[in-house]
């Protein structure tokens, strides 16, 4: 015999499924966040281990500017992956992090720390100006005025000799110094690097985790859409402009006290295709896909030094490949192959 329900049961019944879904829902997302805090917590411990065991050299040396690199990548992943908006200045604003901070100590004898201070204020201040007025754009002529900044950004450091150096760069960059404490070997930079690179990651998983990430990844799917439901379309992408560029000058500041020299190859065009190339290597949308990114191609770049005349030709190529065969990232899309072979074989066995 089939049992009735009235309207009223029928009622309860929907109502009680739309608060499992939703509690599922919940616990879905905080099992996410909670195995991203562990592997963060796994992650860090073990990086924070390893100067113990590969000692003071060149692998601690490799592993600080992975570090370095990882900081503006991730910047980057939040803006092009989460946010939608291609960027390619990144490379201007490292470069204006690093010629800021080594011109407050050099030329005007700011302390270290607070010259990287100072610098990112800088930073997000430019970073204001140009994303108020370029992030009106969108796609292709959003590229192209990020990249009119890069080129700006790369003539002027060039061509200010009696600010930057020109050409010949800037040298005599002290170490970073915190309370007379100095940073000034690969141990001890490791230290500082790893642990702030490590918490700017921590904050942009965060980020993309909380409403403002579900906003974020509105926008990219349809900024007019987004726009209609209530959200802020234009204040978010100028803020995560403003973070992500705050990222990259941080990351450019910390560079120059590293190695206690700038040129105009910081901020020149091809740094911006290789922090790229990491997120196109590693994910647009993954964020732990940046740290993987750059841990490979900074290694293949020093392995690899033999076709360094190759490099842009290869990475050309190699941009190719993934935007045509893998658009989310060669990581994902790796990914994505090996769950339909998983699941073509299951169907076959089945």
């Amino acid at each position: 015999m089939t049992k009735t329900y009235s309207a009223n049961d029928r009622h309860s019944i929907n109502s009680a499924d739309r608060v499992a879904f939703a509690m599922l829902n919940t616990a879905t997302k905080f099992l996410a966040k909670d195995r991203d805090r562990s592997a963060w917590v796994i992650i860090t411990l073990g990086i924070l281990v390893l100067p113990l065991v590969v000692g003071d050299g060149y692998y601690l040396n490799v592993l600080n500017f992975i570090a370095i690199y990882f900081m503006v990548a991730v910047g980057l992943c939040l803006l092009v992956g989460y946010c939608g908006q291609l960027s390619i200045s990144h490379a201007a604003f490292f470069a204006i992090g690093a010629y800021a901070s080594a011109i407050l100590s050099t030329r005007y004898g700011l302390p270290s720390f607070l010259a990287v201070i100072i610098s990112q204020f800088i930073a997000a201040l430019l970073a204001w100006g140009v994303g108020a007025v370029v992030l009106r754009l969108h796609g292709h002529y959003l590229a192209i005025a990020t990249l009119a900044l890069s080129i700006i950004v790369e003539v002027l450091i060039k061509e200010m000799t009696f600010l930057t150096g020109g050409l010949d760069g800037l040298s005599g960059i002290p170490a970073l110094s915190i309370l007379g404490f100095e940073f000034d070997s690969d141990f001890r930079f490791h230290y500082l690097i790893w642990p702030l690179a490590m918490l700017s990651f921590l904050f942009a998983l965060n980020l993309v985790n909380s409403r403002v990430g579900r906003v974020m990844v509105a926008i990219r799917e349809g900024a007019a859409i987004a726009s209609l439901f209530g959200a802020e379309v234009s204040r978010i992408k100028i803020r995560i402009f403003i973070l992500s560029s705050v990222y990259a000058s941080l990351a450019g500041s910390l560079y120059a006290h590293y190695i206690s020299f700038i040129s105009p190859a910081a901020g020149s065009l091809m740094f911006a295709i290789d922090i790229i190339m990491v997120i196109a290597f590693g994910g647009f949308t993954l964020l732990w896909g940046a740290l993987l990114g750059v841990t490979a191609l900074t290694y293949l770049n020093e392995y690899l030094t033999v076709f360094a005349d190759y490099k842009r030709m290869a990475y050309g190529a190699t941009l190719i490949v993934i935007m045509l065969f893998f658009p989310n990232g060669l990581l994902i899309g790796l990914r994505d192959l090996l769950r339909k072979f998983l699941h073509s074989i299951s169907r076959v066995e089945n």
